[in-house]
């Protein structure tokens, strides 16, 4: 049986694998002329379902609002946006992705999947390809936790 610290120890290697596989997916479409942030928007955009505002983009995406002014003014720019009065409440503005827009969603998360497909294929066994496949499956869970301050305990481990 392992110790608190043991554990604690695994799941910080763990945080840290998660975040090495995730900066190379976002370097994996780097060929392309977009930004990370401008993709991030336009797929929180997408994501959204026709609820995203300016306001909950810039919660979603840790950003202020001046920022996420300034990415939305871009996006809308180069037609990958459309804004529209919310029918509720005329001074809320709802976002939505042109077909432009979606189109460049779709594009660059096919790259990434193609790499992780190809990334997948050339390290892993067809079992680990497997296993991989179930932890994101648990990843998912973990993403929808609203488990707080769970690790407050462990506090003294660091």
């Amino acid at each position: 049986m392992m110790t608190d610290e043991q554990n604690f120890e695994s799941v910080s290697a763990l945080r840290n694998d998660i975040v090495a596989l995730a900066r190379r997916l976002r370097q994996s479409p780097r060929a392309d002329s977009e930004t990370w942030t401008a993709l991030m928007a336009l797929g929180a955009i997408e994501r959204s379902g026709g609820q995203a505002t300016p306001t909950l983009l810039a919660t979603e995406l840790e950003l202020r609002s001046s920022n996420v002014a300034q990415i939305l003014g871009e996006l809308d720019h180069r037609g990958l946006i459309k804004r529209s009065a919310d029918p509720g409440d005329k001074r809320k503005v709802r976002l939505s992705l042109t077909d432009t827009g979606l189109a460049l969603v779709r594009e660059t998360r096919t790259k990434r999947d193609q790499w992780l497909l190809n990334a997948m294929n050339a390290c892993l066994t067809a079992e680990e390809q497997a296993q991989l496949i179930a932890a994101g499956v648990m990843m998912r869970r973990l993403a929808s936790s609203s488990q707080a301050g769970a690790g407050d305990h462990l506090a003294g481990l660091r």
